[in-house]
This record gives C-alpha cells, structure tokens and sequence, in this order.
C-alpha cells in the first residue's frame, strides 16, 4: 500500500515543481536576450538555398537552383 502513496506523492511534487518554474517571471533587462539574433530559430535564406542547391544536385533532377536541365552536377 505504501508504493502507490509514494509514487503520486512524488508525481505530485514534480507537477508543483514544473509549475512553480512558469511561474518565474521574466525581468525588463532579460528581455534583450531573447531578442538576440542567435535566438532566431529561421535559417539563414543562404543556408536555405545551399541545402536545396545540394538536396537538388543530389537527386540529379535538375541542375540547380531556377535552372531547368542537368545532370546532377550543381551547376548553374
């Protein structure tokens, strides 16, 4: 009888213990962190066009970015 008790008592204590970290609120001069441009989770729109130049390439079905032929080679 005891386990049941003692696992909803810690079940318990780790729900109050998340909740109480939501709680935390957040002061005027640690708002700039989240405003650094390292916090943006877009990519870079050049990585973005690097991966599909090489996703493309890869896949051989065209040559590349805005181009209509190819061989898989990456040319342009």
């Amino acid at each position: 009888m005891r386990r049941p008790r003692l696992h909803s008592l810690l079940l318990a204590a780790l729900i109050a213990t998340c909740a109480s970290a939501c709680r935390t609120p957040v002061q005027f001069y640690e708002k700039s962190a989240f405003a650094d441009p390292v916090m943006n989770m877009a990519d870079h729109p050049m990585e973005i066009h690097w991966y599909s130049k090489v996703h493309f390439s890869v896949e051989g079905s065209i040559g590349g970015i805005g181009t209509s032929g190819g061989g898989g080679c990456g040319c342009y």
